[in-house]
């Protein structure tokens, strides 16, 4: 796949997405996956893209309702169903180093490699690895669903990873910024 730092679902059965796709166009290099309703895209800037979309949310542009969730990117990466959990922790470092004490939880939005890879428990150890980081640095973490401080994401498309820490600020900001 081509560079990506940005993933764009689709509301499914929108009535403009062909304009949608259009208007991320004007804004960056997005183009579909081989999975429905999901864009990936590569963006200069990212903010200035959050920023354009949330402005065309408030003047209520037609297209931007079929605008599902926007997943800005930091890290990609290749893997195998065997090591992504272990390329996940070697990453933890750096957003650890934009963490502060509150809390959190790990998602993987897992695409492709059905039955070769088990969310929860790639979740659960990437967590637990964070959780250990942590407390090595004097950071006091605690995993929480309910509207947590930071959520660390993994969007993946067959053997292809994208990384994302999403902090409450952007989320309460960009509201199409979201995980499931």
């Amino acid at each position: 796949m081509r560079p990506w730092n940005v993933v764009v679902t689709v509301h499914p059965g929108g009535l403009q997405v062909s304009a949608l796709i259009g208007e991320l166009r004007q804004r960056g290099d997005f183009r579909g996956t081989s999975f429905r309703d999901v864009l990936v895209g590569h963006v200069g800037d990212i903010s200035a893209l959050l920023d354009s979309l949330a402005a065309a949310q408030a003047v209520g542009a037609p297209w931007v309702g079929d605008l599902g969730r926007v997943i800005p990117v930091e890290r990609v990466f290749d893997f195998t169903p065997g090591n992504l959990a272990q390329l996940w922790i070697e990453a933890l470092p750096g957003f650890l180093d934009r963490m502060r004490d509150g809390s959190f939880y790990v998602r993987l939005e897992r695409r492709g490699l059905i039955g070769q890879i088990h969310t929860v428990a790639v979740e659960r150890v990437v967590a637990d690895r964070l959780l250990d980081l942590a407390e090595v640095r004097g950071l006091r973490l605690r995993v929480s669903f309910a509207d947590p401080d930071y959520i660390l994401l993994a969007e993946t498309f067959n053997a292809e990873c994208g990384l994302a820490l999403i902090a409450r600020e952007t989320r309460q900001r960009y509201p199409f910024v979201h995980t499931k």
